[in-house]
């Protein structure tokens, strides 16, 4: 039995200047951020508390050639803090769990070849110096473990609006590289993680993410249904291609899914209210989503209707 109070405090502050040169626009950025956690054990009294502050710069650059076209790029210092729960154990004393810095590119572009279709290609770069695996709290049976890794690929998104209603969106991540450039190590202790080595691909890093949605919008109403689908990806950094037999279930390659979503909607005018039924995992699929701690399953058919008022 456990009882704990977490507590976290943030500030950022940041200062940006867009110079407009033609058509193009350059942004110099610089941000600051700070954060105050604590965790506090009801049952013993025991609490711990932990600061952390990262300056974080960046710089973005864009170019219309022509109207309907906006070329752009931009590079930033990445940075995520620790969870409270990971940084701070449950007998008050911090762990040394630091903050995720990565350098992150991107380069692109954004065009509306015809009015109501836009399209919009991103190429992107990750390197992390400091990425924090996926994992239970510090010290725990999945200990928290830290490397070097590097992700890069593409994102594909569009969405075209018809004039009579019609109406289809679409969203596609292309993952080629997830890649530890480093073998991880826990962060307590520093032990090398098993079957973990330069290299291999990082777990819970699916090559191919997709959405795709088609709808009907008239009026008041809008009817959309929707495809998500998730590859393939590892669940440890051995990439383990097949569970344990008698094993915990925390190894093994998680299988590809795909799942239905159906939602409509429909505004009433003299109420200024709007009723909406939406089906989730509409055809009741079953897959796995997470070993991190034994199988988790995905959620099933949820059906969730209601009536949303506007003042």
């Amino acid at each position: 039995m456990e009882s704990n109070l977490r507590e976290t405090q943030a500030y950022s502050g940041f200062v940006a200047n867009r110079i407009l040169l033609g058509r193009w626009t350059v942004m110099p950025i610089v941000r600051y951020e700070y954060i105050d956690s604590s965790r506090t054990d009801r049952l013993t009294r025991v609490k711990g508390s932990d600061t952390l502050g990262e300056w974080i710069p960046g710089l973005g650059v864009t170019y219309n050639p022509l109207d309907r076209l906006t070329l752009f790029a931009g590079v930033h210092r990445g940075f995520a803090p620790p969870r409270t729960e990971d940084v701070i154990s449950g007998t008050g004393t911090s762990t040394n769990v630091g903050a995720e810095e990565s350098l992150n590119w991107e380069a692109g572009l954004r065009v509306e070849p015809v009015p109501g279709l836009g399209v919009q290609a991103t190429f992107f770069r990750n390197d992390f110096d400091s990425l924090i695996a996926a994992g239970s709290i510090a010290g725990g049976s999945t200990p928290l473990a830290e490397g070097k890794a590097l992700f890069q690929g593409l994102e594909l998104s569009g969405q075209w609006d018809s004039p009579f209603g019609l109406y289809l969106r679409t969203a596609l991540t292309w993952l080629p590289t997830a890649e530890q450039t480093t073998p991880f190590r826990q962060v307590v202790g520093n032990a090398l993680v098993a079957g973990s080595r330069a290299g291999n691909r990082q777990p819970y890093a699916p090559e191919v993410l997709f959405t795709g949605a088609v709808g009907y919008r008239r009026g008041g109403f809008d009817v959309q249904l929707e495809v998500v689908h998730v590859g393939s990806q590892f669940s440890d950094f051995a990439n383990t291609p097949r569970p344990i037999p008698n094993g915990n279930g925390q190894v093994g390659k998680i299988d590809a899914y795909t799942i239905l979503n159906l939602a409509f909607s429909y505004y009433v005018t003299p109420l200024r209210s709007t009723a909406f039924l939406t089906l989730k995992n509409m055809t009741d699929e079953t897959y796995i989503v997470d070993r991190t701690r034994g199988i988790q399953a995905g959620m099933p058919l949820l059906v969730h209707g209601g009536l949303k008022y506007s003042w």
